[in-house]
């Protein structure tokens, strides 16, 4: 049953509703940006939908678009979100790692595949290989949450 409303929650925001709050990242101006799909066919059947309702408490969440693009052999730093992200990998190999069961664990996504990262402190990075990537990303977060991201320490399995 939540089903039937957060997702038409989350197309709505993503398809033009406001967004308040701040963003550390520039907002692009839309008329630079090619007309036409960012993303397409990336699979989203098995993404868990609780922390989607989790960040749109009470109906209200803001949403950012974000496009990013990360060198070969490079990574970002360790961080978690204030909820969800959404990222449909567009270009290379995207590498999600993490700690799992006491371990440093690296899944890679190849272009045309995406993943959902939970937030709400879940510490991770983003690393590339000799190809680089480029990911376009989805952050549902709960309203008026200032920044998309969060730096943090390196997991401790990772360190």
């Amino acid at each position: 049953m939540r089903l039937r409303w957060i997702l038409p929650v989350v197309a709505a925001l993503v398809l033009g509703v406001g967004v308040a709050g701040a963003s550390h990242a520039p907002v692009v101006d839309p008329a630079t940006i090619p007309v036409g799909q960012l993303a397409a066919h990336i699979d989203a059947s098995s993404l868990d939908i609780a922390p989607l309702a989790r960040a749109i408490k009470h109906h209200r969440a803001d949403l950012f678009v974000q496009h990013f693009r990360l060198a070969l052999n490079s990574a970002f730093p360790w961080h978690t979100h204030p909820g969800p992200a959404i990222i449909s990998v567009v270009r290379g190999s995207f590498g999600y790692q993490e700690e799992q069961n006491g371990e440093c664990v690296t899944t890679w996504y190849p272009a045309g595949t995406g993943l959902m990262d939970p937030g709400f402190g879940h510490v991770h990075r983003a690393v590339s290989r000799d190809d680089g990537f480029d990911v376009i990303v989805t952050f549902v977060t709960p309203s008026g949450t200032a920044n998309q991201t969060i730096p943090t320490a390196p997991a401790e399995a990772c360190s």
